[in-house]
């Protein structure tokens, strides 16, 4: 019996012990989750404030600048293997028609050719007054108008003419309807 109460006492004193060997542990392991807690809400903090004001206006330049600026091997947009682009694009307008109340819309992107390739430069510097008529003229149609496939090379023309008014009556060679969809 003595053995006996000798082992528990033992035991008992082994208890303890990884009692208290277990509370530093637990402490050892709170402390850097903690920390890294800290750390990574004041590292959202900065990026915030400091990092997105001065890295957010330059994101937004780079995105607006042509493909063909961006990178390199891009094709230029256009026809035949040239590395000069020959239309510019003006991507993924979105309009309510007239009459629709907001609930229907057209997605469309329309490609402007020029009669002089140089003036595909000139055309993205006018993206914004571009973009503006292209919903005043695609906003005062009606569903049934912009779904009528046979008034679309009208509607073409009226583009043109429309676009022509911004930029130059003897600009526009063509234009391209490569995306038109009603919703």
């Amino acid at each position: 019996m003595a053995e006996d109460r000798q082992e528990e006492g033992q035991e008992q004193k082994g208890q303890e012990e990884g009692g208290e060997d277990a509370a530093p542990r637990k402490k050892g392991i709170v402390l850097p989750l903690l920390m890294a807690l800290v750390a990574s809400g004041a590292g959202g903090a900065l990026g915030m404030t400091l990092l997105g004001p001065a890295v957010g206006p330059w994101l937004a330049a780079r995105a607006s600048q042509p493909k063909a600026e961006k990178g390199h091997g891009g094709h230029g947009g256009g026809h035949g293997g040239g590395g000069t682009q020959r239309l510019h694009n003006l991507e993924n307008v979105v309009v309510n028609p007239s009459g629709s109340k907001g609930t229907r819309y057209l997605l469309v992107s329309v490609a402007v050719e020029p009669y002089d390739p140089g003036m595909v430069e000139e055309l993205a510097a006018l993206d914004v007054p571009l973009r503006h008529e292209l919903l005043a003229i695609l906003g005062s149609k009606t569903v049934e108008e912009l779904s009528d496939i046979d008034q679309r090379e009208g509607l073409v023309e009226e583009l043109k003419e429309g676009l022509g008014h911004i930029v130059g009556e003897d600009v526009i060679s063509r234009i391209y309807l490569p995306q038109y969809v009603i919703q």
